[in-house]
């Protein structure tokens, strides 16, 4: 891209970028698309949302930068900058998934606090272009290998260059437990822009695998002999002065009122949640005890068996980390909804169970886990007022809508499994 240009981004109900790469001196003017775009699914087919499909003729809408979003571009020429989404005559788009978020910090604050995120994403790296050539080899890997033992291909290390180079700020990056599964951690910042950069950081990270002849994928459980991609979430909020709100130094435990009505939220929704933090068929796949994944309706103490862990930090640093999320969800959708459930734990002053120690897993202390199939867990996001009303009706007709014919796609196709399994004996 040349220098003069600008990439212009935004996300879709699913989390996948469209836009747009227009001249530099043109990127604060309102570019138009059509419609369709953002009521399609994965298989382009659209499906009939009314206000937004044949019953009003496709209308355009605008994607219109933030231009507090630009930076510089991976690959060291031009910027790329964050839309938000408006009707034509510049009313908000509900569909908009940076609308829906910004709206719902707008209630933290109202209360006087400002929730900050940091999110972890892990991911592979393929030998190939695509996920059947498999992940990529490394010799001498080993859990938290960095250089060799990471990634002997020298992609990761562009990869990291690109993210600092574009500004977005990561904490660090390793080799995760299996060969070629790596884990970038997204420094912690406010929760559009956490949302933003994790975002854009996938965006990157495909690019870079693809001009190195090979590909990345964040699927929640591509191999079946190997452990998944998750995108943990770290929560905290501050006060107007500036204080951690769940840190209390008098608390034994060192955990706000505030902190544990917040787990307690989370816990209430868990299995609505799911819908959200793991939207693919191949989400359940990873949703499994034993895989440190969030199966469990459960919370922890630095424990990383449990799926909502308050890891050992406390003062400025006392967060609350979810695991359930993984590496297909939308990450403003997941930020969304992850501030949702804990507001409604904090307004209703929910009081949580008691932590869980030990192993979490097979002792969860609970009998609540995440559903075991992405239809059932649609089915409890539909019935979910507090999700579906940080959602709107509009957003939530789409997901849903899409997401269950993504389902019925799914139930239609013949596997290599089911070949090889009954083909050869019936």
């Amino acid at each position: 891209m040349r220098s003069d240009q600008t990439r212009l981004l935004f996300t879709d109900a699913f989390g996948l970028s469209h836009g747009k790469t227009v001249q530099s001196a043109r990127a604060n003017d309102p570019t138009h698309y059509a419609l369709t775009v953002m009521v399609q699914g994965l298989d382009l087919q659209f499906i009939e949302v009314p206000g937004y499909s044949t019953d009003v003729g496709f209308p355009d809408m605008e994607a219109r930068l933030d231009p507090g979003t630009l930076r510089p571009a991976w690959g060291g020429a031009g910027e790329v900058g964050m839309c938000s989404l408006t009707h034509a005559d510049g009313r908000p788009l509900p569909l908009c998934l940076r609308t829906r978020l910004r709206e719902h910090v707008a209630r933290w604050r109202d209360l006087g606090l400002d929730p900050q995120i940091g999110v972890e994403m892990e991911f592979y790296l393929l030998a190939g272009p695509t996920v059947a050539d498999g992940p990529l080899p490394v010799p001498a890997h080993r859990v938290y290998g960095t250089g060799y033992g990471a990634d002997p291909s020298g992609l990761l290390d562009a990869i990291v260059q690109a993210a600092q180079d574009s500004e977005l700020d990561l904490e660090g990056c390793n080799a995760e437990f299996d060969p070629g599964q790596v884990e970038a951690a997204i420094s912690y910042r406010d929760a559009l822009g956490a949302a933003d950069a994790a975002f854009l950081f996938r965006e990157l990270v495909h690019d870079l695998a693809l001009e190195h002849g090979v590909g990345a994928t964040f699927m929640a459980r591509p191999f079946a002999d190997s452990i998944g991609n998750g995108m943990h979430l770290n929560l905290s909020a501050s006060a107007s002065d500036g204080h951690n709100v769940f840190h209390d130094p008098d608390d034994a435990d060192g955990l706000s009122q505030s902190c544990r009505w917040a787990i307690a939220g989370l816990l209430e929704h868990h299995g609505a949640l799911t819908a959200l933090f793991a939207p693919t068929v191949n989400s359940y796949k990873r949703l499994h005890p034993g895989l440190l994944s969030g199966y469990w309706a459960n919370w922890g103490l630095d424990n990383r068996l449990t799926s909502v862990r308050v890891p050992g930090q406390r003062g400025p640093a006392t967060r609350i980390e979810h695991r359930t999320p993984d590496g297909t969800s939308s990450a403003h959708l997941a930020v969304l909804a992850m501030l949702a459930a804990a507001l409604d734990g904090i307004e209703r002053e929910l009081a949580p169970p008691a932590p869980a120690t030990g192993d979490a897993e097979s002792d969860p202390g609970t009998a609540v886990h995440t559903p075991h199939s992405l239809v059932d867990a649609l089915d409890l996001l539909e019935k979910d007022s507090v999700l579906t009303e940080a959602l709107g009706p509009d957003l939530t007709t789409t997901f849903l809508g899409l997401k269950r014919r993504e389902i019925e796609a799914w139930d239609r196709t013949v596997t290599d499994w089911e070949t090889s399994t009954y083909g050869r004996v019936y």
